[in-house]
């Protein structure tokens, strides 16, 4: 097989289609994250938002806290965390929506799949800030744990699932790996 060959197939294969177009859509959703005015002007405020909600979700339970900004702090004993850039649920939402605009289906099966997502990894990392909130109160090295590797992986594993069940929820002739070639 000629080396030109090889490329035009390469170029044809599914899965390489899917990891081009996945590395690319990643990398630019990273990248747009971080740009300062971003940051400032929509992570930061969603990070709030996020303290805010699972501070307001700790009160209606029962339980104390007072949210500055990024800051959820139970006054009684001084123990606070601050939500800080990666502990926000963003990066999930940015793999899912590459994932999604990898693979082959319509606008708007992408829109609703991608807003079903985000709402369940955003459900997921509100329930995610309030045990890392409760668990530091009581062991600083079981909320290292938690923080570092449980909630990491299980908010990973979030986005993935969400991934899998909405390519399941695709019509059966989207999912055949040529389905974008015969379009």
């Amino acid at each position: 097989m000629s080396h030109s060959t090889f490329i035009q197939r390469s170029v044809r294969s599914p899965s390489l289609r899917f990891l081009v177009i996945f590395c690319a859509a990643a990398l630019l959703g990273f990248a747009v994250e971080v740009i300062p005015w971003v940051d400032e002007h929509l992570v930061k405020p969603f990070i709030a938002g996020l303290a805010w909600m699972s501070g307001m979700l700790i009160r209606l339970a029962g339980g104390v806290a007072e949210v500055s900004y990024d800051i959820i702090r139970n006054p009684l004993n001084g123990f606070a965390i601050k939500i800080a850039n990666g502990c926000s649920g963003l990066e999930v939402a940015i793999l899912l929506a590459a994932g999604m605009l990898a693979f082959p289906a319509s606008w708007h099966q992408r829109a609703l799949g991608w807003i079903a997502g985000v709402m369940a990894i955003m459900s997921l990392n509100v329930v995610r800030v309030i045990s890392l909130y409760y668990i530091g109160q009581y062991s600083r090295s079981w909320f290292d744990w938690a923080h570092l590797y449980a909630w990491d992986v299980l908010i990973m594993i979030d986005g993935m699932v969400v991934l899998f069940l909405w390519i399941r929820w695709l019509p059966p002739y989207q999912r055949l790996p040529d389905a974008r070639l015969a379009a």
